[in-house]
């Protein structure tokens, strides 16, 4: 059985979004959405989702607010991209840190940048790999995960509209959701631009 996930996001924009491409899984009772601050949720989940550059430098945005909640985070982040990548994290990977903290035991690192930068024109593809990436790491945590939370993923520095990053969110989760065999087929279909 897959972990519940809870989209928690500031931006009016992003929640509305979230709670239309991603309806069917609000129903089902798979998905919640809640606007409000991702720091208020870690009491309710085992592992967060953030989307960060491929240097773990998180000195801003969400990656900021989840390094001062976790002094200790910022270093294991930096140790786990320069045992795992040798100091550089591709955009579409993800890792999973231990926060030594309870009950949010993990937070699943995934780059959507290299640098801080705009994602512009296609490069908002980025949003789709880099959670994709951060699903699958959920599946490779050596303690079962039951609740995820996470934060609008490309939304801040990378400036991708609320409308596009959940869509192409949504699209990664549904994949997620697949059976291994129809996950190609459907890929091109998720991901196309809306007309």
């Amino acid at each position: 059985m897959q972990p519940h996930l809870l989209l928690v996001d500031l931006d009016t924009d992003l929640c509305s979004a979230w709670r239309e491409v991603f309806a069917t899984q609000i129903s089902e009772g798979a998905v919640d959405v809640r606007q409000g601050s991702l720091l208020d949720a870690l009491s309710e989940v085992d592992a967060v989702l953030t989307a960060g550059n491929s240097y773990g430098q998180m000195d801003g945005g969400v990656d900021r607010a989840l390094a001062g909640y976790w002094p200790q985070v910022q270093r294991s982040v930096w140790a786990t991209i320069a045992d795992e990548h040798h100091g550089y994290q591709p955009v579409g990977s993800a890792s999973v840190i231990p926060t030594n903290d309870d009950p949010c035991r993990w937070l699943i690192y995934a780059p959507t940048m290299r640098v801080p930068m705009p994602l512009k024109g296609e490069m908002d593809l980025a949003v789709h790999d880099a959670f994709w990436a951060a699903l699958l790491a959920a599946d490779r945590a050596t303690d079962p995960i039951t609740r995820i939370a996470t934060p609008g993923f490309g939304t801040g520095y990378g400036r991708v509209p609320p409308r596009r990053a959940a869509q192409l969110m949504a699209a990664a989760y549904t994949m997620w959701r697949l059976p291994a065999t129809t996950r190609i087929s459907q890929r091109e279909q998720l991901l196309q631009r809306p007309v």
